[in-house]
């Protein structure tokens, strides 16, 4: 009897210390015990996955992983008021492309006024000429798409300057021209535009900004004579 309960006793034992060995194994996690993988298909071909670019150093980047960079070209002319007389202006820019989404560049831009009349017995006019230019950044919402929006914005400086026109009358060259006031300014300009893809290298767009500058002197100008809404037009060629 004695001899049963011994044996009895160390069957215990070792089923105790069978237990104890697979809760130690799966405290510690053997991954190849938890999850058998199923063997191999050898007829069906695996497709390798794309590698992932990393980036060792964590920083992000304005041109982000693709890197892509375009540029254009652009010309434009618009339609404003200066000093409350009807104004028509011209320029161009030239800007580098980031990630389609974003360009960055320099813009200038010229424009006149329409001669007034001073004195219809002298035959004396008078109009306003100058332009301005400077650094320009332009997001672009949705650029892939045919017709998109984007929202450039000029930082720079110009001049302006009030010229009488003696003997003003057609042909012009019998004008003489004297420049009675010129002075220097800083702008600000955002504008929104909408934007079309006519072709893969030629954008067509419709847009509308608003001008904002130092003040000029009372004496010789009104004091923002150039501040207010612009309307126009641009063609823009490059790779975008």
């Amino acid at each position: 009897m004695k001899n049963i309960s011994v044996l009895c006793l160390f069957i215990a034992l070792c089923f105790s210390v069978s237990a104890y060995s697979q809760d130690t194994l799966r405290l510690f996690g053997h991954k190849e015990n938890q999850n058998p993988k199923p063997p191999a298909d050898t007829n069906i071909r695996s497709t390798p996955k794309p590698e992932k670019q990393y980036n060792p150093d964590g920083i992000q980047t304005l041109t982000g992983p693709g890197h892509n960079v375009g540029f254009y070209f652009g010309f434009h002319s618009e339609y404003s008021q200066i000093a409350g007389y009807d104004a028509f202006g011209a320029g161009g820019t030239f800007a580098m492309i980031i990630n389609h989404g974003l360009a960055i560049g320099f813009s200038g831009k010229g424009f006149f006024t329409e001669p007034y009349e001073v004195s219809n017995i002298t035959h004396t006019s008078r109009n306003y000429t100058g332009g301005y230019g400077g650094f320009l950044i332009e997001p672009i919402i949705y650029p892939k798409f045919p017709v998109h929006v984007s929202f450039p914005i000029l930082i720079g400086a110009g001049g302006i300057a009030k010229s009488t026109l003696v003997n003003y009358n057609y042909p012009y060259d019998y004008t003489d021209v004297y420049v009675e006031n010129a002075e220097a300014y800083l702008i600000f300009e955002p504008a929104v535009e909408l934007e079309m893809n006519v072709t893969r290298w030629m954008r067509l767009g419709l847009g509308a900004s608003y001008r904002l500058t130092t003040s000029l002197e009372p004496s010789a100008f009104d004091t923002n004579p150039l501040n207010g809404f612009t309307g126009g037009f641009s063609f823009k060629f490059g790779k975008f």
